[in-house]
Formats: C-alpha cells, sequence, structure tokens
C-alpha cells in the first residue's frame, strides 16, 4: 500500500469531496431546509465568524460557544461536529453542496451560462427548453456571468458538459483545425 502525503495540492482536491459528504450528511439529518439556509446565509455574509470558526488559536469550547449563540438549534450540533474535524474552511461549500443535492431532488439543474451580451428571456427560455429536454430537468437555476473574453456568443455548462457558442470557442477551433 502506498501512502501519499497530504499536501496543499490534494487537500484541494479533496475538499469537494468532503463538502459533498457532510451535505449529505446534512440532508439526511432532516435538518429544515430553511435552517440549513439561514447557517448558509450567515456565512456567506460574516467573514469575522468564519475567521474566528477557522482559527487553530480559539478552543474548541469558545467555537462552540460562538455557535450555539450564532446558529439556530437545529444546525448546532452538525456545525459542531463540522468545527471539530476542522472542516470549516469549507462550511460555504458544505452549504453549496447541500443546496444543489436539494435541486437535484426537487429535479432542477444548475445551468452555468458564460456571456457577452445579456441573453433576452426569449433567447433564455430557448436556451432552458434545450436543457429541460435534453436532461430531463422540470426547472433550471441559472448562474450567469459576463465574460468579454468570449468576444461574442456564449458558454453553457450543465452536469459537466460545456456547449461553446462563443466566437473565441470557434476561432480555437479554426486555429486547431489549420494547425494539424
Amino acid at each position: 500500500m502506498q501512502v501519499i502525503p497530504m499536501t496543499a495540492k490534494n487537500r484541494k482536491e479533496a475538499e469537494p469531496v468532503a463538502a459533498l459528504r457532510y451535505a449529505k450528511v446534512l440532508n439526511e439529518l432532516g435538518i429544515s431546509k430553511e435552517a440549513v439556509l439561514e447557517a448558509g446565509n450567515i456565512f456567506e455574509k460574516s467573514q469575522e465568524l468564519k475567521a474566528a470558526l477557522v482559527n487553530p488559536v480559539i478552543t474548541k469550547e469558545t467555537k462552540h460557544n460562538i455557535i450555539d449563540k450564532v446558529f439556530s438549534e437545529e444546525m448546532r450540533t452538525f456545525l459542531k461536529v463540522v468545527c471539530d474535524h476542522e472542516k470549516m474552511t469549507i462550511a460555504e461549500q458544505i452549504f453549496a453542496a447541500y443546496e444543489e443535492l436539494q435541486n437535484q431532488a426537487a429535479g432542477v439543474k444548475t445551468v452555468y451560462l458564460r456571456y457577452t451580451a445579456l441573453p433576452s428571456e426569449e433567447q433564455k427560455k430557448q436556451m432552458g427548453d434545450f436543457i429541460k429536454k435534453k436532461y430531463g430537468a422540470g426547472d433550471i437555476k441559472w448562474v450567469m456571468a459576463e465574460d468579454k473574453a468570449l468576444i461574442g456568443g456564449f458558454i453553457l455548462q450543465v452536469d459537466g458538459k460545456e456547449y461553446d457558442y462563443s466566437v473565441q470557442g470557434r476561432l480555437n477551433r479554426l486555429q486547431r483545425k489549420l494547425t494539424n
């Protein structure tokens, strides 16, 4: 058996896996969705809270007291376990993974759209219809970001699959074709 030392690189690679595991546990605990979303919002808004809960100098007891004062009773035990296992650095990833699990259970697909010009409602509807048909989605959660590097057009990402309809993508494909 080969032992691989934990480095910053493979620790970073393990974070999404750990976040998904914690999210699955959170989902199985039967904690209300509202309590989980509220906790996620608190983490998102408070840099001081995050800093305190990941600080190795602050004792476990002090961190537990902070959790007791800030979070709903439903969330406290779960967050204390996360804290005790020194995984508070990935708390936001845990909440994002939990939300994704909830969306999957509800038949909602998360679609990432990078664009140069904001699509019209009709264009968005057409893209949505394509995704619903192709992936059997009941509904769509859009995550949209402007990306001027695309030069024109857009890139859709769904379930790890990318649909590149950008000018930059076409130029890259043309360049590969010409150099081969």
